[in-house]
């Protein structure tokens, strides 16, 4: 009877144990994506702010697409002007949107070709916005599947896909499809991140947790834009979740500290906390670009350990916004460890 039940709980304890390790080799084998494909190895990617990214083959495309398939007719007219009808088969941008959920902030979807061609939608029912719909009902759409050219009027299979919008009205000079052979589509806080991949994962976590609101009306970044003294402590502010000291002394006569200025603040706990100090004659100079040096020693003494591979320390000039979130979000990720 106890051999019995020696060998029974044995049993036991080896199935026990056998499911702990296919417990640990699925988790282990849990992707961070979704599709068919891999980062390393796939025809189209779907990324940015999404919950997680997607990496298909053609045909792992298309079958994820599934019900969402549609298949429509775009009117065209062209400069010349003449006139016809192209066939796409697809799934609408808008379709594609619901599948991926984008994140909060989210603004814009950029779709990047082979070339590195590029086109901006905004995630908007403004014309030409992805939401928004054609003169014949057609949104925006990514076809997988369509007519072949100007002249060759047959349906063939793209090799990778085209981005497709229809006419705001019969008069609107436009040949339907717009950006050819499409191997990125990205969900971005900003229409003008196109060509700034290496700062696109920087730009959009700092959009997606407040750190950066964009300028203008938002739906910029400026990428490639020098950035000033208020620019540079307020989105390290922001990041740090920085406070106006209740003792600030409210020192410098050219800062704006009115309730409505979006730096002022900033200015004050920035020096509070060491990290910049005013001018020998007594101003801050808050629109003053940073040099590449500048904005390093600040970012040092806000808690930057090390500094982002890609950034040129050695560069005398000044730094971009785009070189500022990189070194804000490698700062943030530094002190979250």
């Amino acid at each position: 009877m106890r051999k019995s039940i020696r060998t029974l709980l044995s049993i036991t304890l080896c199935m026990v144990l056998m499911a702990s390790m296919l417990t640990f080799a699925a988790a282990e084998e849990e992707k961070t994506w979704i599709g068919d494909a891999t980062p390393e190895n796939h025809d189209i990617r779907i990324v940015g702010m999404v919950e997680k990214p997607l990496y298909f083959t053609m045909a792992g495309l298309k079958a994820y697409s599934g019900s969402y398939t549609q298949t429509k007719d775009y009117n065209w007219m062209n400069s010349f002007p003449s006139t016809g009808i192209d066939t796409f088969t697809g799934i609408y941008i808008e379709d594609l949107m619901d599948i991926v959920a984008p994140k909060k902030g989210a603004k814009s979807v950029v779709f990047t070709a082979v070339d590195g061609v590029y086109t901006s939608s905004a995630l908007t029912r403004d014309p030409l916005g992805v939401f928004w719909t054609d003169r014949d009902g057609n949104q925006a759409m990514l076809a997988w599947n369509g007519t072949a050219g100007r002249t060759d009027r047959e349906i063939i299979d793209f090799d990778l896909p085209r981005f497709v919008i229809g006419q705001r009205t019969p008069d609107d000079v436009n040949r339907s499809v717009w950006v050819t052979r499409i191997v990125e589509v990205r969900v971005t806080a900003f229409n003008d991140m196109g060509g700034y991949d290496w700062a696109a994962e920087a730009v959009e976590a700092l959009a997606e947790a407040g750190v950066t609101t964009g300028i203008g009306d938002g739906s910029i970044y400026g990428p490639d834009g020098n950035l000033s003294r208020a620019m540079f402590v307020t989105m390290l502010g922001r990041a740090l979740d920085g406070k106006e000291p209740a003792d600030a002394d409210r020192r410098f006569p050219d800062v704006d500290y009115s309730p409505t200025s979006w730096y002022g603040k900033y200015v004050e706990w920035s020096v509070k906390e060491g990290l910049v100090q005013g001018g020998t004659d007594g101003n801050f100079h808050p629109n003053l670009n940073l040099l590449m040096e500048h904005m390093l020693l600040i970012a040092g003494r806000a808690g930057l350990k090390e500094i982002p591979e890609g950034i040129d320390v050695n560069a005398a000039r000044f730094a971009t916004r785009a070189e500022a979130a990189v070194i804000i979000y490698a700062m943030m990720q530094q002190l979250g460890e």
